[in-house]
């Protein structure tokens, strides 16, 4: 049987608990590099310190915050489908999100 056959998607996402969890929706932003992008010089340069912080560690970032905004909607909605589909992009963005300050403060 099917799980909408079983349970209405209202009683789903009570059930998970997320109705009293997510009132509203957590951003996060990138934050400032310690040092100097030159200060690893001529380990690594000032301009791969630069483009992985200002680009890739930012996309990780706007990335995750968009699969939130996106989760929050699902879970408003009783979207189980699009609930279970955003996992990988919340692991994804939020695991090179919050790992990208630590390679940047070694």
């Amino acid at each position: 049987m099917a799980l909408g056959t079983i349970i209405t998607k209202r009683t789903f996402v009570e059930c998970l608990g997320f109705r009293q969890q997510l009132r509203s929706v957590h951003t996060f932003s990138l934050s400032d590099v310690p040092y100097d992008y030159s200060a690893l010089e001529p380990a690594i340069s000032g301009e791969i310190m630069q483009l992985h912080h200002q680009k890739h560690h930012q996309t990780y970032i706007t990335n995750y915050n968009k699969a939130l905004e996106q989760l929050h909607d699902a879970i408003t909605k009783g979207d189980s489908t699009t609930i279970a589909k955003l996992q990988s992009a919340i692991k994804f963005n939020g695991g090179a999100s919050q790992s990208s300050p630590h390679l940047e403060k070694v």
